[in-house]
């Protein structure tokens, strides 16, 4: 939809209202949204028309985390013919706005708080995060970014290595305790209002590991936590977490799977990142992608079975850096 388009639109959901219409940028995924504004009103609208599966999903968790006392946008309209919606606008509340050294720590617990409610929610129609799943999203990075993006020549022994440390990978992260998981849980999908935590972006949630949210949220793609900060983050969640199961993490097996998930997320992301500025000329995600190196970097730097993962990853920020090629594109 156009401008005009979408006025008519939601002057049509909304009766008696004359909005100004803006598109919102910085949404890693096909659909659009766009900000619809009049003197004393805002409202969000969610054009999903080119991912079909994702509106249904979205409006499915939506129902569920309501449900479940999670503090989701509320719906304003749906239109399942045009696959739009007009949700509530959460304003400028981003807890990647929001934080600074002083109430960081304060509202990372909310959101690891957050993180074990959505733990409790049981629902046997929902998916689980399979392994097929963690290898296929992991090995962007051979793809997208050593192939695609650096144009490393790379024999093929050295990719089977790389496949071979990847299965080692997936099948050493640890689902004994399956929970619910939003799998994109970071600083610009989490709002903080009036001390408490609103969630979005929650179409693509899946059974996987518990520690999963935790590692997207303290090793965000978008921003930096300093150590101190995410060891006291890292101890909050294990306290809560094992005071509300029956199976517990020692802090050891925690951080060795929260750097296995580590490595798993950020060579997604940065596989993703890598190929929307190829294929789709969107550029602007390259700026986060030394940060996501350098997860992948402490991560993989915990076994000898990811060094040939360790490796490549150094081959890749030393090409970026010879190259001179901005990060920003």
């Amino acid at each position: 939809m156009n401008n005009l388009e979408l006025k008519e639109y939601i002057n049509s959901k909304v009766k008696n209202r004359r909005f100004t219409i803006s598109e919102i940028k910085g949404d890693a995924s096909k659909r659009k949204y766009y900000r619809a504004e009049e003197e004393n009103k805002s409202l969000i609208i969610m054009d999903s028309s080119l991912e079909k599966r994702n509106f249904n999903n979205f409006l499915k968790y939506t129902e569920l985390f309501k449900n479940n006392n999670i503090k989701v946008p509320n719906i304003i309209s749906e239109d399942s013919d045009k696959k739009i919606l007009i949700i509530e606008d959460l304003g400028n509340n981003l807890i990647y706005d929001k934080t600074n050294k002083n109430n960081l720590l304060k509202i990372y617990k909310s959101a690891i708080k957050n993180i074990l409610n959505i733990q409790k929610i049981k629902n046997k129609n929902i998916s689980f995060y399979k392994k097929e799943k963690y290898f296929s999203e992991s090995s962007l990075f051979i793809e997208w970014v050593i192939k695609k993006f650096i144009n490393l020549n790379i024999s093929k022994s050295d990719e089977n290595k790389l496949i071979k440390s990847l299965n080692f990978l997936v099948n050493s992260i640890n689902n004994k305790s399956n929970k619910l998981v939003h799998r994109d849980y970071h600083s610009k999908n989490i709002f903080f209002k009036d001390d408490k935590i609103t969630i979005i972006d929650y179409q693509d949630s899946l059974y996987g590991s518990p520690i999963y949210d935790l590692v997207s949220l303290l090793n965000d793609c978008y921003r930096d936590i300093d150590h101190k900060q995410k060891n006291i983050l890292i101890n909050y969640f294990l306290s809560e977490f094992n005071q509300d199961n029956k199976f517990n993490f020692s802090k050891d097996e925690l951080i060795y799977n929260f750097n296995l998930i580590s490595a798993q997320r950020h060579m997604k992301a940065s596989g993703i990142f890598c190929r929307l500025s190829i294929k789709n000329d969107r550029h602007n995600y390259l700026q986060h992608l030394n940060r996501t190196f350098n997860y992948i970097l402490k991560a993989t730097s915990c076994h000898i079975n990811l060094k040939i993962l360790n490796f490549f990853t150094k081959e890749v920020i030393s090409n970026l850096n010879e190259s001179n090629y901005s990060s920003s594109r």
